[in-house]
């Protein structure tokens, strides 16, 4: 399988390690932002419940750390396709958290040929 990204960002992806330093901003009466590390967290803890394993993982941030993208690849598919998640969370409401659900279809690998003429 090829190596594909499906997240691009002009700040580059993180890894979970990194989503869980970002800093959110305190709540107000009327907004409580959830960390972007606890929507993953979550997420995964909830599918392992479910005997589903997550086996590739993908995210980005704005510059200033507020929006977050992810792709998390599942272990449950079929012969050439592999489900995934996206998740996408904004801790300054400018949109909601989602998830969405898709496959990631599974490309076999490219090799070179030469002939001479």
């Amino acid at each position: 399988m090829l190596e594909t990204s499906t997240l691009i960002s002009c700040t580059g992806k993180i890894t979970r390690a990194e989503l869980a330093n970002l800093p959110t901003p305190p709540a107000t009466e009327t907004h409580m932002p959830i960390p972007n590390a606890a929507v993953v967290e979550t997420l995964v803890e909830t599918l392992s419940h479910r005997h589903i394993a997550v086996v590739g993982q993908e995210f980005a941030v704005s510059s200033d750390s507020i929006e977050m993208f992810g792709v998390l690849d599942l272990e449950a598919g079929f012969e050439g396709c592999r489900f995934a998640i996206g998740i996408r969370n904004a801790n300054n409401k400018r949109f909601r958290l989602a998830c969405t659900v898709g496959l990631r279809r599974e490309l076999p690998s490219i090799t070179s040929t030469t002939s001479s003429f």
